[in-house]
């Protein structure tokens, strides 16, 4: 690989970084927080391929002039790697995790050192009695309150299909601090009588509080909601939860 060939990696690295983060595939990797940071790391990227390209152009232009000589530095094989993750963002992007990564990390959500007082449900929308909250907010209400505070509230969950142990189904999400290295799934039990779906269908449950149950291979209470009615939906823009 040749300063040439380097710097236009560097450039279609650039390119790749500022192609899913102008849109909305950075969401399924990184925390939406972190757009600005990734749109100026492709752009300097860009930028560096660039000011190479032309520097060495120049300077093998000046050394041709006076010597008549050829420029044949050469970078490290290995550098060729740095196309791999250029190809896959141009060519298919990954998509965001899902059930496998889901059921390959513990599910339990930590008590907290002080339980917070937790706020009245937010106001139901116009036409709806539901109450929209995330599964994180669900699981702790459920589990470390008690549901004190969702009893006698319908209730809507957004998540994806993941198989439970002895039968029904979890409805889960990814949360992440940082970047879907960290992610950490958040499982709340659906219980129902209708057909459950396939795994990493996503799904708006509405549904009622009901008492948590004990994961005994786990060895930790998980949150259940009774569905009242469960839709299809496609994936959200950003699937995961902060």
């Amino acid at each position: 690989m040749n300063r040439d060939t380097q710097s236009i990696v560097l450039v279609l690295l650039g390119g790749a970084l500022l192609r899913i983060s102008v849109g909305e595939t950075y969401l399924r990797y990184v925390k939406e927080s972190l757009q600005p940071f990734l749109i100026a790391s492709g752009v300097l990227l860009v930028a560096l391929g660039v000011i190479s390209l032309v520097r060495d152009n120049r300077r093998r232009s000046a050394v041709s002039s006076h010597s008549g000589g050829h420029d044949h530095a050469h970078g490290p094989k290995v550098a060729w790697l740095l196309l791999l993750p250029v190809l896959a963002i141009f060519l298919v992007a990954p998509p965001a995790l899902g059930s496998y990564a889901a059921a390959r990390a513990d599910a339990e959500i930590a008590e907290p050192e002080s339980l917070p007082a937790f706020p009245p449900l937010p106001l139901p929308a116009a036409g709806v009695d539901w109450a929209p909250l995330s599964l994180t907010n669900y699981y702790v209400r459920a589990v470390w309150d008690d549901g004190a505070s969702l009893i006698g509230r319908p209730i809507r969950l957004v998540g994806f299909v993941t198989e439970r142990p002895g039968g029904g189904f979890y409805l889960t999400r990814l949360r992440i601090a940082c970047c879907a290295a960290d992610s950490q799934p958040v499982k709340v039990v659906i219980r129902t009588d209708d057909v459950v779906p396939a795994v990493d269908t996503w799904l708006e449950v509405t549904g009622t509080y009901a008492p948590a149950v004990a994961n005994t291979a786990e060895g930790y209470d998980e949150p259940v909601l009774t569905a009242v009615t469960m839709d299809v939906i496609p994936a959200p823009e950003n699937p995961y939860e902060n």
